[in-house]
């Protein structure tokens, strides 16, 4: 009972260090090494509220892209992806991290915001990004593209995401090396095959599942 008493204290000093300072102290320790500490502890710890709050508070998306791309992904992994763009939308600085830029233009999107995410994306085309799948979604959703791209990524939660919402006859079938991110995401989207659907000489399937 002490040991639970004490890590409840332990915890409530570190979300108040989390959220009133989050920089370096000047000396022992590295800026690099400080946010990587605090990213594994708030990962470790799977508090999803206190990252955001970390995040938005201190304006630190930049500084943690790692974490960040964490709370997203276990947000998408939930088919939550209105808690994402809740998140970006609170977010006052310019985005730097890839990652996060490409959400931030899927957000605009889908809030029909579609002239400012043409524009931002233009902008990061001129400035030399390049990501074929994702702009063959993207001009999907945009509308200026009416062929439905099939292919499907699994490099990020995202990108498979991204496959689900511009495709209506999108189907995947999951195996044993499909990662626990996208089983997590089939669950939550209603995409995975009941037993009922599965006829029972597919044994492999079973087995999977």
């Amino acid at each position: 009972q002490m040991d639970i008493k004490i890590t409840s204290i332990t915890r409530e000093i570190m979300k108040i260090a989390l959220l009133t300072n989050a920089y370096p102290p000047k000396i022992d320790i590295s800026e690099k090494e400080f946010l990587r500490l605090r990213s594994e502890w708030l990962v470790k710890n799977k508090d999803l509220e206190l990252i955001e709050e970390y995040l938005i508070k201190n304006q630190i998306f930049n500084l943690h892209p790692k974490l960040t791309k964490y709370l997203f992904d276990q947000y998408i992994s939930e088919s939550n992806i209105e808690k994402v763009c809740e998140i970006l939308s609170k977010n006052t600085k310019p985005i730097e991290d890839l990652y996060s830029s490409k959400l931030n233009i899927y957000c605009l999107i889908v809030s029909n915001k579609k002239d400012e995410a043409q524009l931002i994306f233009d902008l990061k085309k001129e400035l030399g990004f390049s990501d074929d799948y994702f702009e063959k979604k993207i001009s999907f959703l945009l509308g200026y593209s009416s062929e439905i791209d099939t292919t499907i990524s699994e490099k990020s939660i995202f990108d498979f995401h991204l496959a689900h919402k511009t495709n209506p006859d999108f189907s995947y079938e999951p195996g044993e090396k499909t990662s626990k991110i996208i089983w997590k995401y089939l669950s939550s989207s209603n995409l995975l095959n009941s037993y009922k659907q599965i006829d029972i000489s597919e044994l492999d399937k079973i087995s999977t599942l």
